[in-house]
Formats: C-alpha cells, sequence, structure tokens
C-alpha cells in the first residue's frame, strides 16, 4: 500500500515538471518570436470622443458641416498613421529601440507569463501595455488603446479621447 501511494506521488510529481517544463518552452518559443526588427503595417484604429465617433463629434457637438468634419478628421487620421510607422527593435537583453512615427525611443520590454501583455517601459517615460493577439516567428498584431484628455472645442473643459490601434508587423 505505501509504495503505490509512493508511486502514485511519483507519478504526479512527474507529470508537474512535465507541464511546468514544457510551459517554460512555450514561454521561451514566445520571447524567441518577438526577438527581432518588427516594421510597423498598416494600422486599423478608432477616435471615439466620448460616446462619439470624432466625425459625429465634430458635426453633432462642433456644429461642423460633413465636409469640414471630414476634413478635420482626416488630419487627425493622417497624425495617427503618421505616429505608427516604423520599426521596433527587441533585444534577447530585453530592451528594445523604436522608431515609430518618426522619433527614436529606448527603454526595456517585458512579456507576460502567458504573452499575451506586452510591456514597454521607455526611458524616461510611463510603462505602456500592449495586447498581443498573435505572434509568431515573422508576423506580429498587437492592440493598444490610450485615453487622452483634449479641449476640443475650446470651452475650458477638456473631452475624453478614446483611440484603439490594431497594428499588424512583420519581421
Amino acid at each position: 500500500m505505501k509504495i503505490n501511494r509512493i508511486n502514485t506521488l511519483a507519478f504526479f510529481l512527474i507529470l508537474f515538471i512535465g507541464f511546468s517544463a514544457s510551459s517554460c518552452k512555450k514561454d521561451s518559443k514566445q520571447t524567441d518570436n518577438l526577438i527581432g526588427t518588427w516594421t510597423a503595417g498598416t494600422p486599423v484604429y478608432t477616435v471615439m470622443v466620448g460616446t462619439k465617433t470624432l466625425t459625429q463629434y465634430y458635426t453633432d457637438v462642433m456644429g461642423m458641416s460633413a465636409s469640414q468634419a471630414l476634413q478635420a478628421t482626416t488630419i487627425v487620421n493622417l497624425a495617427i498613421m503618421q505616429t505608427f510607422t516604423g520599426t521596433i527593435q527587441f533585444k534577447s537583453d530585453n530592451t528594445y529601440t523604436s522608431t515609430m512615427g518618426g522619433s527614436v525611443e529606448t527603454g526595456t520590454w517585458s512579456l507576460s507569463s502567458d504573452a499575451k501583455t506586452l510591456t514597454l517601459s521607455p526611458v524616461g517615460g510611463t510603462p505602456v501595455n500592449i495586447t498581443i493577439t498573435s505572434l509568431t516567428s515573422n508576423k506580429l498584431n498587437a492592440t493598444l488603446t490610450d485615453t487622452e484628455s483634449e479641449d476640443l472645442n475650446s470651452d475650458g473643459t477638456p473631452e475624453t479621447l478614446t483611440i484603439s490601434v490594431t497594428l499588424p508587423f512583420t519581421k
């Protein structure tokens, strides 16, 4: 009876070690996939002002014509597109260099244990969490949501803008 219990404990211990080793290999594989230089593709994004799209805000709240709202939205869209143009290099020492939007940024990076959250900590800046929706050796799809306060209509009260971006990268 005592031998059966020892065998059962040994079996579960071996099983546990096997699962632990395989999960480490998966995390290591995802980290290995991330290392390298990635080029940003065309972003897909939405800009909301409260519960309204940016175009709706311009027409409904600011009283712009549809043509004026489209023109103003196009300017914002071009700025967003520029921001998400460039490359980012992830190094094996958990540092990164980004040339996104025409400016250079350096810092450290970390990947969550489930490989779904990438945290970028820029030198002298605030860490940013990015959700990884897929990652292979040559493709990375990431999403980022940011909230900003901006007084769009010059009434002294800042509006809340929420920008959600899905960005594909290739290596």
